[in-house]
């Protein structure tokens, strides 16, 4: 009962508190967890921050300023060396520390992204009238789509059209 109770303490005890990181490029500091939310600040790399909350690929972190706003996960790297003097606090690096379960480095990959569709994916492939009417409730237009790009330092990219299939790869 006491290892329960003991457990249950160092968890909220760090749930409250803060990871050190440091921004690993220039990102900038959104009101939101989203792309398209409103710039707070832009944070120079190697920004020291405090991430408060991580939500999907987003943390919610704090600056030494003291501005509070949403970055993307990958612009973050997780400074140990913060962590190792924070450690003796009794934080959330404590806690980390009783979770790694014997780690000796920081060997965690992340990633995000999309998985791509197979050939078969694309021959099985069928309309869907309901999921298209979802979709274009996400138009924007032309000027508001430009402001985004420019904003987010966004390029345009030229994307050449997948050859037809040829009759010996089973194409109609």
């Amino acid at each position: 009962m006491k290892r329960s109770s003991l457990l249950a303490s160092l968890l909220l005890a760090g749930a409250a508190a803060a990871e050190p990181a440091v921004t690993s490029r220039q990102t900038e500091l959104q009101a939101q967890p989203q792309s398209d939310a409103a710039t707070v600040a832009t944070l120079a790399g190697n920004t020291r921050v405090d991430v408060q909350v991580r939500k999907g690929a987003w943390s919610q972190v704090k600056t030494a300023a003291g501005q509070n706003g949403w970055v993307r996960m990958l612009a973050l790297k997780f400074d140990s060396a913060a962590g190792a003097q924070s450690a003796g606090s009794g934080g959330g690096t404590m806690l980390a520390g009783l979770l790694t379960g014997g780690r000796t480095s920081n060997s965690a990959t992340v990633t995000t992204g999309v998985r791509g569709l197979s050939e078969e994916d694309l021959q099985n492939a069928q309309a869907n009238p309901g999921e298209l009417q979802k979709l274009q409730q996400f138009v924007v237009g032309r000027q508001p789509a430009q402001a985004f790009a420019d904003r987010s330092r966004l390029a345009a990219q030229k994307v050449d059209y997948l050859r037809a299939p040829s009759a010996a790869q089973g194409g109609n």
